[in-house]
């Protein structure tokens, strides 16, 4: 029998896990640097705390929800928000604002698709207990960072307000606005053309709402300011916070956008490539849903980066400071101790364990290694190894200490 992982599940290995990992500490990194602090909250979640964001007993269909042995109803997670928002709501005395990261595994019981997982990682920061707009755009700022260090230079961050979109829609004569929304929210998924079929379906005019789609770019911000919706002031703020931060050439307003989770309450962002359908991140302000759990009433924002579309889009990065020790003849003692010297500096090293003969080193090396340090007994007898870059063949004798600075200048 041939076992796979189950639907809409994966696993990574070799440079994908690599990837995957380099991406984690990345944000964890720039995370703490931006003094946010790191919380973990259990995979699962009693299905009370999952509803809270409003869906009621229609979420039971996008989760994987089940009863364990005492038919207490659980699911696990979707995202790190509500599970925050639970925690925050049973230790309502922590000191303001909190300030948290959270990374790991989430689960969705979607329909598998391109770059969409029913098993996938999200990497989270929220901000609880401000309701300045300068908190949202230092998470906008923050992921703006990360992905530049992971080298997408092309993203924009879409940007808008609920109360914006929900003012607009109510001046336009739409009276079911949330309905509308929602189907708005759509609009990267099936255009404009199944956005208008769908409105029509449920009673909206169209022509009332395709106005406000197109209201897209910083053009778009002169329209708006004319209509002068619900909401523009504290948009307007926050793309000043972005100008501060320099960031304000990535963000793009747009009033068209909605995300599809109902806990969010104004402002609302979106991180995307060109030429793609989907986000790479999104978040928003959700002003009310602590207080829906049971807690104070307490402001609240956060944006989350989606890791598996990340590392799907992000190109082959090679670790230069990474070299594979081959060893010829008896030289066991010495390659350990070369080794361990270069591990001790913060080169990662594989160090040859089968005794296979030079040829099937560098075959294997090859796969996995631009750098391979070559020590025979002449090189052991010199207290050197060769360091070939398998890339060029160019090949050094080197001293332990000269070889650990040759790979750190590169």
């Amino acid at each position: 029998m041939t076992f796979q992982p189950p639907k809409g599940m994966r696993d990574l290995s070799g440079k994908d896990a690599e990837k995957l990992m380099r991406i984690l500490q990345t944000c964890r990194n720039t995370f703490e640097k931006y003094g946010f602090v790191p919380l973990e909250t259990p995979a699962l979640e009693s299905f009370e705390v999952l509803a809270a964001k409003g869906a009621g007993e229609a979420i039971k269909d996008e989760i994987y929800y089940f009863k364990d042995k005492s038919g207490r109803e659980l699911g696990l997670r979707f995202d790190f928000t509500v599970p925050l928002a639970r925690f925050v709501a049973n230790n309502p005395n922590m000191p303001k604002p909190f300030r948290r990261y959270q990374i790991g595994p989430v689960w969705r019981y979607d329909n598998p698709q391109a770059k969409r997982w029913r098993q996938f990682y999200q990497a989270d920061i929220d901000i609880v207990g401000s309701s300045s707009p300068l908190a949202d755009a230092e998470c906008i700022a923050c992921v703006c960072e990360i992905m530049q260090k992971l080298g997408f230079s092309d993203f924009t961050v879409r940007v808008n307000s609920r109360i914006v979109l929900e003012s607009l829609l109510e001046r336009a004569g739409v009276t079911k606005t949330t309905d509308a929304i929602r189907i708005i929210d759509k609009i990267d998924k099936i255009g404009e053309d199944g956005v208008k079929k769908e409105l029509k379906e449920n009673g909206i005019d169209p022509k009332k709402t395709m106005k406000i789609i197109g209201m897209r770019g910083k053009s778009s911000l002169k329209e708006l300011e004319k209509e002068k919706p619900a909401g523009l002031p504290e948009l307007l703020d926050f793309l000043r916070c972005c100008e501060s931060f320099g960031i304000s050439g990535r963000i793009e307003p747009d009033a068209s956008l909605a995300r599809g989770m109902e806990y969010y309450t104004s402002l609302v962002f979106e991180i995307m490539l060109p030429q793609q359908k989907v986000s790479f991140g999104a978040g928003g302000r959700f002003d009310n849903l602590i207080k829906t759990l049971g807690g104070p009433d307490l402001p609240a924002t956060g944006i989350s980066l989606g890791v598996d579309r990340l590392l799907e889009e992000m190109g082959e990065t090679k670790d230069d400071e990474k070299a594979f020790i081959a060893t010829i003849g008896n030289v066991q003692d010495f390659a350990i101790a070369f080794t361990q010297k270069l591990r001790g500096n913060g080169i990662k090293c594989e160090l040859e364990l089968s005794n296979r003969n030079i040829s099937k080193q560098l075959d294997y090396a090859s796969k996995k290694y631009r750098y391979v340090a070559i020590i025979g007994e002449r090189e052991a007898k010199a207290k050197k190894a060769k360091l070939r870059d398998m890339e060029t063949g160019e090949e050094k004798l080197l001293k332990a200490e000269d070889l650990i600075k040759a790979l750190k200048r590169r």
